[in-house]
């Protein structure tokens, strides 16, 4: 068990180092002296910087699915469940965390890494997305659609949202405003 917290702590202090300095300059000392640990102690879990930052995006990534699991468990309207999903993601990647760095950072791209990171969520996401407009479609919420098609192309539209449109939101409720009205557009289109 010690193991476990040693390894998580230096994972919660890469994080934060990650965050303030960026992946490119942080170094194993700006790590280790952030978790209060020696050199050593990094190495005894962790090759190298790569894999400190692979396990703090992966870390990340859980702890959104997590977050994203247990609102959409708190309805069973599919409408209301892509919604919060929507609401939940376009947040968290808005507030830019090592997650959203990697996936949407170019100079990460040089890491095959990072290649299997993307991969691996983009793959979550259309799953996830799928299950919800399944649910959606077989409770008459939504449209019969094809499913594959219509998650790319949320995704997509989350991912196009992302930076233009949400990073210029200066309060929370004016963001929370902003993912309603793409929400609705998806939904009901601009037409009247």
């Amino acid at each position: 068990m010690t193991n476990n917290k040693s390894k998580q702590q230096i994972i919660e202090a890469a994080a934060l180092t990650f965050d303030k300095y960026g992946f490119k300059k942080t170094t194993m000392d700006d790590i280790a002296y952030a978790a209060g640990k020696g050199k050593s102690s990094l190495y005894y879990y962790f090759k190298n910087k790569e894999e400190v930052f692979e396990a703090v995006v992966g870390h990340e990534a859980e702890h959104l699915k997590r977050e994203i699991y247990q609102a959409l468990n708190k309805t069973d309207h599919s409408v209301e469940k892509l919604r919060k999903y929507i609401l939940i993601r376009m947040r968290r990647f808005v507030q830019r965390g090592n997650l959203y760095k990697a996936l949407t950072d170019n100079f990460l791209n040089t890491f095959s890494f990072i290649e299997k990171i993307r991969d691996r969520h983009r793959e979550w996401e259309l799953e996830m997305l799928g299950s919800i407009l399944r649910s959606g479609i077989e409770q008459k919420e939504f449209k019969p659609v094809d499913v594959q098609f219509m998650s790319n192309a949320v995704l997509t539209a989350m991912i196009g949202f992302e930076m233009p449109l949400l990073k210029n939101a200066e309060t929370e409720t004016e963001f929370d405003q902003k993912i309603n009205d793409v929400v609705n557009m998806l939904f009901y289109g601009i037409c009247t």
